[in-house]
C-alpha cells in the first residue's frame, strides 16, 4: 500500500499493533527516501529517535567519534556541549545516543510535547549539520598529549581513553575478539567502538567524509510518539533536509566463506 498522505510523504503502512496498543503508521520521504514510523498510543512519556546504519569498515572508532562529536555543537545551536544543556535545561526523560555495530541511535524523551520538540530541533541540526572541525575530533577522538618536557608523547582523546578503560576488562576484550572472528570480513568484523590500537589512524579526513556518506535523510529512520503528519515537528523535517545534497552509503558485505581464528 503507498498513499499520498502529506506534501512530500507517502504512507507505506498503516497497522494497529495490540501489544503496544498504538496504531502505527509508516512513511517514506519521497524526495530523500527517509522512513519515519509514527506511533499513536496513550502513553505519557513522548519519544522521538533519528538512526543511521553506519557500518564501519575498520576499527578506528569513526562510527563512535562522530555520535560524541555531533553533540559537541552545529549550525544553529554553536555551543561547545549543547548535548550538557539540554541535560541541564530540559525537561527530558531520556537522552542519549549510542553507536552498535551498526548503526548509531539518537532517542530522546519528555512527557511535555514542546520540549520534545525543543529537543528534536537540537538533535536534528546536531546530526545533519555539526561543527566538525579537526579540534572536536583532537578532542573526542584522539590526540597527542605532553605532560612534561622530557615524558614521551602519549593519545588522550574522550573516546581512545573510554575504549581504553573498556578493553581493561578481559570480559569485553573475549566478547570484541570473539565477534571479530566470527564475522570476518564484514561490518561486524571490526571494532565499531574503536581499538585504542587504531584509533590514532583516524585522520579528519575520513572523519568528515564518513558524515557526509551516512549522515543523510536517505539513510535515515526515524521513529516518534509525538509527530504526526499535521504537528509542527512534523512540519519541520523537510527544511531541513532540503538542503543536503544526495549520498549513498557503503553497502555491507555479505558472508564469503567459513573462517576459524584462535585467540592469541
Amino acid at each position: 500500500m503507498t498513499t499520498e498522505i502529506a506534501t512530500g510523504f507517502e504512507l507505506l503502512r498503516d497497522a494497529y499493533v495490540a501489544e503496544i496498543a498504538s496504531q502505527v503508521r509508516l512513511y517514506r520521504h519521497t524526495r530523500t527516501g527517509a522512513e519515519i514510523m509514527s506511533i499513536e498510543n496513550d502513553d505519557e512519556n513522548k519519544v522521538f529517535g533519528i538512526a543511521f546504519r553506519t557500518p564501519p569498515t575498520d576499527s578506528t572508532g569513526i562510527a563512535h567519534i562522530l555520535e560524541h562529536s555531533v553533540l559537541c555543537g552545529s549550525r544553529k545551536y554553536p555551543l561547545k556541549e549543547p548535548f550538557v544543556e539540554l541535560i541541564k535545561g530540559s525537561l527530558n526523560t531520556f537522552l542519549n545516543a549510542f553507536t552498535f555495530p551498526d548503526k548509531t541511535c539518537y532517542p530522546v524523551a519528555s512527557q511535555n510535547t514542546q520540549d520534545l520538540y525543543n529537543m528534536i530541533d537540537v538533535y536534528l541540526d546536531a546530526v545533519f549539520f555539526p561543527r566538525l572541525t579537526p579540534h572536536v575530533l583532537e578532542q573526542e577522538g584522539w590526540h597527542y598529549e605532553l605532560e612534561n618536557p622530557d615524558d614521551p608523547l602519549i593519545f588522550k582523546g574522550v573516546v581512545f581513553n573510554e575504549m581504553k578503560g573498556a578493553f581493561g576488562a578481559p570480559e569485553r576484550a573475549l566478547n570484541s575478539f570473539a565477534q571479530r572472528s566470527l564475522f570476518p570480513d564484514t561490518t561486524y568484523g571490526v571494532e565499531s567502538g574503536g581499538l585504542p590500537a587504531h584509533i590514532p589512524d583516524l585522520t579528519f579526513e575520513q572523519f568528515s567524509a564518513f558524515h557526509r556518506t551516512h549522515y543523510h535523510p536517505s539513510n535515515a529512520r526515524i521513529f516518534s510518539t509525538a509527530m504526526t503528519t499535521h504537528s509542527s515537528g512534523w512540519r519541520s523535517l523537510p527544511p531541513i533536509w532540503m538542503s543536503l545534497s544526495q549520498s549513498r552509503p557503503t553497502r555491507m558485505l555479505r558472508f564469503s566463506r567459513p573462517s576459524m581464528r584462535r585467540a592469541p
